[in-house]
């Protein structure tokens, strides 16, 4: 989607929101891949990362928050989210944009960067004692073509990501401007927040549109 969309789903009395934002971005065969999975992994790939030092950590607003994109035949979602209290709504999605504006803005951290590849490299490393996930590496270079040296070369492609790489995918695929912006929850209390946004479309809980009002 070019364009924001803010999409409501009415859970009255609801005393969380659930909150996602997202956007088509890659397929498996594209050659931003790699940067992507950096990029993702320090912005909400996990406990260290990004989100989930800021809205968990030090804000309290969830006890998880994280970020994960699909990349498979055809490109798939980026997508960002968690649940939040209720009265925290706000806050919350303040901080999902800041950090989205901040990895698109700043270079990442030559330590985030090193620790993030650290840990994908060593958990690689992990997998590679598993005979699923031996097969399931197969099976991906197969079905998407990748060259026979794919997976023995991962390790050292990913160690080899720079900053700037990871902040040219954040650019390219996470623009605030065009993320779509979807919450769960009780829109008496929500729906104002939201319109900061843009126009609010509001649902019922088995998907019937109930208002689009004008921005």
């Amino acid at each position: 989607a070019s364009a924001r969309r803010v999409l409501l789903v009415d859970r009255p009395n609801s005393v969380q929101t659930t909150l996602a934002l997202g956007n088509i971005a890659i397929d498996r065969r594209s050659p931003d891949y790699l940067p992507m999975v950096l990029m993702n992994d320090i912005l909400g790939g996990g406990a260290s990362a990004r989100l989930f030092l800021n809205l968990r950590e030090e804000k309290g607003y969830t006890y998880g928050v994280y970020s994960s994109f699909s990349a498979l035949r055809y490109p798939g979602p980026w997508r960002a989210g968690g649940n939040m209290r209720t009265e925290v709504t706000d806050g919350a999605l303040v901080e999902f944009y800041k950090e989205i504006r901040r990895i698109r803005d700043q270079k990442v951290t030559s330590r985030e960067l090193e620790e993030s590849k650290r840990a994908i490299v060593a958990g690689f490393a992990l997998s590679l004692e598993q005979p699923t996930r031996m097969l399931n590496f197969a099976i991906t270079r197969l079905i998407y073509g990748l060259p026979a040296d794919y997976w023995d070369s991962y390790a050292d492609k990913i160690m080899a990501v720079s900053a700037e790489e990871v902040q040219r995918v954040a650019r390219k695929y996470l623009n605030p401007d065009a993320l779509q912006l979807v919450a769960v929850g009780d829109a008496s209390k929500i729906k104002t927040v939201l319109e900061n946004y843009g126009a609010v479309e509001v649902y019922d809980s088995s998907g019937a549109l109930v208002a689009a009002e004008k921005h």
